[in-house]
């Protein structure tokens, strides 16, 4: 029994590690714009879309309005956003993508991942 418990374990292990190998930083402008520009992109209760102009805008349930404006930065998304009359700190973010979910990881990748679905 212990035997077939640990190849459940090992097989489980494998699993996760091939979904994690299929997601992708992206690190150019390029691959930002091809896979996120003018999509919306959707987390619980709120949604957002990264227009090509620099622009960001979208809406919450209880919070207000999203607005901001975005660059490229290197190797990282850059916001100024505002939720409603709050003013977010401005911050670059790490991208990651697999499919339609997208990860903007915070502080160039060492803080907070936010996790979106990219909806139709």
């Amino acid at each position: 029994m212990n035997s077939i418990a640990i190849l459940a374990a090992a097989a489980s292990v494998l699993c996760i590690s091939a979904a994690a190998a299929d997601a992708k930083d992206i690190k150019k402008k390029q691959q930002f714009m091809d896979a996120v520009i003018g999509k919306k992109l959707v987390r619980n209760r709120y949604w957002f879309i990264v227009a090509a102009d620099g622009t960001i805008y979208g809406d919450t349930a209880q919070k207000g309005k999203i607005k901001g404006a975005w660059v490229w930065n290197k190797r990282y998304y850059c916001r100024n956003l505002y939720i409603g009359t709050t003013q977010l700190p401005v911050d670059c973010q790490k991208v990651t993508i697999d499919g339609d979910q997208v990860v903007f990881t915070r502080k160039k990748g060492k803080g907070k991942a936010v996790p979106m679905t990219i909806s139709d």
